[in-house]
C-alpha cells in the first residue's frame, strides 16, 4: 500500500494487486443499480399503498412514514443486511431516488419507531404477506406445509425470549416461530413469531382456521402437511370441520407399533419399500382415521452386537394419518413433497436474517420477522412472474447476485439521476424482460 496525493492535494490510499490499482475515491457510483426492479415491483403489487394504509395512524407529526422505514427494512435484507445498524447501506442517492426515499433513518429511529407497533398492526403484515403469495399459487388444489423453526436469541432481557425446545443450543432462550407454505410456488402464505416456550402445535387450531378464512379458494381445494410435532386430534378435527384435507406424519408409539405389527397383507412399492393401510383411534382423538405404512428394509444405523427394539426400527416405518383417497404410496408421496418448508424456512432464516434482528420488545420483533416474511414473499413473485422459466425456481440469494447487484455509475443531470450501467453486461435483457413484466 502506498498513498498518492489527488489532483486537490488530498491525500489518498492506493493498494496494488498484479496488474491493478485499488483507492476508495469513486464519488457517483453504486453496486445496487438492479435495485430498480425491486422498487418497481413494491408498486406493481400496491405494497407501498397498501403500507400507507395500514400505518397511517401511527404517522401524526413524524418526519418518516411508517410505511417507509418498513420498505427500508424490506430492502435491507433483500441486499443481506444482518442487523439493523447495517441501514447505512441504504443511504446513497442512487437507491433513495429509485424508491423515492427523501433520507433513511438512524439505526436508533428504527428502534424507537418499531415499538410503537401492536398486534394489530402486525395483522395488518401478515395479509400483505399472505396476498403476495396468492399472487404466484396454481388454480386447483393447494398443499400447504406447516412448520415450526427455532430462533435461538442472546441476550437476558428480550420479551418473549424463553427457554424450551432448542436443538441447536439447549437451555438457551428462543422464540419458536411457525410458518405455512405453498408447497407449488414455494411462498410463505403465513407466519407469525412465538415466545420459545410455546410447545410445536400451541396456536395451530387458530392459525389453521386464518390461513383457511383467508385463502382465495375454498376449504375443500387445501391439503395440509404436518409435521410429527404439529400432528395432533384438536389440529386434525379443526381440519375436517373445515373440510379440507390433510397428510400428517406421526410418531412410533406403542399404539402404532401394536397395529403395524398386526398387519399381514404388505405390498411392494418397488426399491425394497412396502405399503399398507389400517384404521385406528389414538388416545385423546375423536374418532378413528386412516394411517398409511411405509416399510424399508434398511441396515441398522449402529453396527452393534444388539440393538434395542426401537433401533432396530428406526428409520424402517414411515407412518401418516390422512383423509385424502389415495393409494399408500401416493400419499407418501405426497406428504414427502411438502419437505420443500424445510428449504424455505432455511431461505427465510439465513438469506434474510427474517429471525436475526431483534429489539427488546416482542411485537416490535414480530414485525421484524414479518418483513423478512414480505421480502422474500416479494423476490418470489418476481422470479416466478417477471423472470425466464430457467430462474423462475432459482435460489433468493442467485436472484440477488444476477440482477441486484449491478454496478453502474451514477450522473447529476438537469436536476435528473441517472443510473448508467454497463452497456455490454451479461443480464442487461433479463433486467429489460423483469422491468417490462412488472410494468
Amino acid at each position: 500500500m502506498r498513498t498518492q496525493r489527488s489532483k486537490i492535494g488530498r491525500r489518498r490510499k492506493v493498494f496494488k494487486q498484479a496488474k491493478a490499482r485499488i483507492s476508495f475515491t469513486g464519488k457517483a457510483v453504486t453496486a445496487h443499480a438492479g435495485m430498480a426492479i425491486v422498487s418497481r415491483a413494491l408498486d406493481a403489487f400496491g405494497i407501498h399503498d397498501q403500507l400507507n394504509t395500514a400505518f397511517r395512524s401511527l404517522d401524526a407529526d413524524r418526519k418518516f412514514p411508517t410505511s417507509i422505514f418498513l420498505q427500508q427494512l424490506m430492502a435491507l435484507r433483500i441486499l443481506g443486511g444482518n442487523a439493523i445498524s447495517d441501514t447505512a447501506i441504504l443511504d446513497e442517492p442512487a437507491i433513495k431516488a429509485m424508491f423515492g426515499w427523501r433520507a433513511v433513518a438512524h439505526p436508533t429511529t428504527f428502534a424507537r419507531r418499531l415499538k410503537s407497533l401492536t398486534w394489530s398492526h402486525n395483522l395488518a403484515l401478515e395479509n400483505i404477506v399472505t396476498a403476495l403469495s396468492q399472487r404466484v399459487a396454481k388454480p386447483g388444489t393447494q398443499f400447504v406445509a406447516i412448520d415450526s423453526t427455532v430462533a435461538t436469541v442472546f441476550g437476558q432481557k428480550i420479551e418473549g425470549a424463553c427457554r424450551g425446545y432448542n436443538p441447536h443450543k439447549p437451555g438457551r432462550n428462543s422464540y419458536h416461530p411457525l410458518l405455512a407454505v405453498d408447497v407449488s410456488s414455494r411462498s410463505v402464505v403465513d407466519g407469525y413469531l412465538r415466545p420459545g416456550s410455546c410447545a410445536s402445535n400451541d396456536g395451530l387450531d387458530g392459525f389453521i382456521r386464518k390461513i383457511v378464512a383467508e385463502a382465495d379458494r375454498p376449504g375443500e381445494q387445501i391439503v395440509f402437511r404436518l409435521d410429527k410435532g404439529l400432528t395432533s386430534g384438536r389440529a386434525l378435527d379443526t381440519i375436517e370441520e373445515l373440510d379440507a384435507g390433510y397428510v400428517g406424519k406421526v410418531k412410533l408409539s406403542a399404539t402404532i407399533m401394536g397395529q403395524i405389527s398386526r398387519i399381514e397383507n404388505w405390498r411392494s412399492i418397488g426399491n425394497g419399500h412396502f405399503a399398507a393401510n389400517f384404521r385406528c383411534q389414538l388416545q385423546g382423538w375423536s374418532r378413528a382415521r386412516r394411517f398409511v405404512v411405509i416399510e424399508r428394509h434398511l441396515p441398522p444405523t449402529k453396527p452393534t452386537e444388539q440393538l434395542a427394539m426401537f433401533d432396530l426400527l428406526e428409520g424402517r416405518y414411515e407412518v401418516v394419518v390422512t383423509n385424502q383417497r389415495l393409494k399408500a404410496e401416493n400419499i407418501w408421496r405426497l406428504y414427502n413433497k411438502g419437505a420443500v418448508v424445510e428449504q424455505v424456512i432455511e431461505e427465510v432464516k439465513n438469506d434474510f436474517a427474517a429471525t436475526g434482528m431483534r429489539t427488546n420488545h416482542f411485537w416490535a420483533n414480530d414485525a421484524l420477522f414479518l418483513t423478512g416474511l414480505l421480502a422474500y414473499n416479494l423476490l418470489n413473485c418476481i422470479r416466478r412472474l417477471a423472470l425466464p422459466k430457467r430462474l423462475s425456481t432459482a435460489r433468493i440469494k442467485r436472484i440477488g447476485f444476477v440482477l441486484l447487484h449491478m454496478p453502474a455509475n451514477v450522473v447529476t443531470r438537469s436536476r435528473q439521476i441517472w443510473i448508467k450501467i454497463k452497456r455490454d453486461h451479461p443480464f442487461r435483457l433479463i433486467f429489460y424482460q423483469a422491468m417490462r413484466a412488472l410494468a
